[in-house]
Order: structure tokens, then sequence, then C-alpha cells
């Protein structure tokens, strides 16, 4: 990660917020627009824990999940909720509903999924397809496979260094 943790989750309820505020807009529906945005746009993360306690059982090291060290030892980048794909699926739907409160809250979704993931692949430098649910399956969820050679680099140094195996 190349900022702090809680700059980055900041990022992310700012982002949420803003797309809230877009979809707000659109339809007048503020509840079901912000509540939307945040849920996408910030309480997606919880797929890390998904992520940790495949790689630690179930003890649980706050310190060593806020540090990401679940990717240093599995090498695996599951983040199963980090997807292009579920973006797209939410605002095609917009268009299938005629409620108003359904479409905000699927525009909501869609909107605060799509810069939350635009924003990690900004902060975490990262390819953008790395967060394609299709491309993580087909890479088996190898962080090898998904992250730039640079990237990968300074993983396996940090790996060799905590000495994670």
């Amino acid at each position: 990660m190349g900022i702090p943790l809680p700059i980055h989750i900041s990022i992310h309820v700012i982002l949420s917020l803003i797309a809230g505020m877009i979809v707000w807009r659109i339809w007048k529906k503020p509840a079901a627009a912000f509540l939307n945005a945040l849920i996408s746009g910030v309480a997606v993360d919880f797929d890390h824990f998904i992520d940790y306690f495949m790689a630690f059982g179930w003890s649980f090291n706050f310190y060593y999940f806020t540090k990401g060290y679940e990717f240093l030892k599995t090498n695996k980048m599951y983040t199963l909720f980090h997807g292009w794909e579920y973006a797209a699926i939410l605002f095609l739907a917009v268009f299938l509903l005629k409620n108003k409160t359904a479409k905000t809250a699927l525009l909501a979704l869609a909107l605060g999924l799509f810069f939350h993931l635009g924003a990690d692949v900004v902060i975490d430098k990262i390819p953008v397809k790395s967060y394609s649910i299709i491309n993580k399956i087909g890479k088996n969820f190898e962080m090898q496979k998904l992250v730039t050679p640079e990237h990968w680099q300074k993983h396996e140094k940090k790996r060799e260094r905590l000495k994670f195996e």
C-alpha cells in the first residue's frame, strides 16, 4: 500500500460521498444514494477479511491485517468483492428498473464501487485489469500474474524480509 491506511480509507469515504451526491442530484433520494454509495465505496473492503482468514485461519492479528500481510503469506489476491464486472452489472440493472429508489440504490452501488476500484488502482499502482473477477479467476488469483513486475518485486522483497513462507 502506497499511503497510510487511514488516508486510504478517507479517500474511499470522500469518493463515496461524491458518488452519493451525484446520484442524489439525479433522483433526489438522499438516503438510498448515500447509504449505497458508502456500502460499495467503503464496506466493499470487508472482502479483505476473506483473504486474511484464508491466509491465517481464525487467529486475528490487527497489525497484520492493516498491513495486508495476508497477501505476503499466500501470494494470492482474492478480494472477491473488488470487481469491475459487479459495477457494470449494477449499472446495467439501473436501466431495467422503473422504481426511482431501486434505480438510485443500484446506481449509487455501481458508482461507489467504480470510484473505489479506480482509487485503488491509482493508490496501489496496480493494473486496471487486476480488479476483473474474470481475470483474477483466469490467473488463479496469483499476485505475480495480477500486479506489475515492479509491484511484485517489492512484494517479494517484503515477503523475504518478514520471512513469510
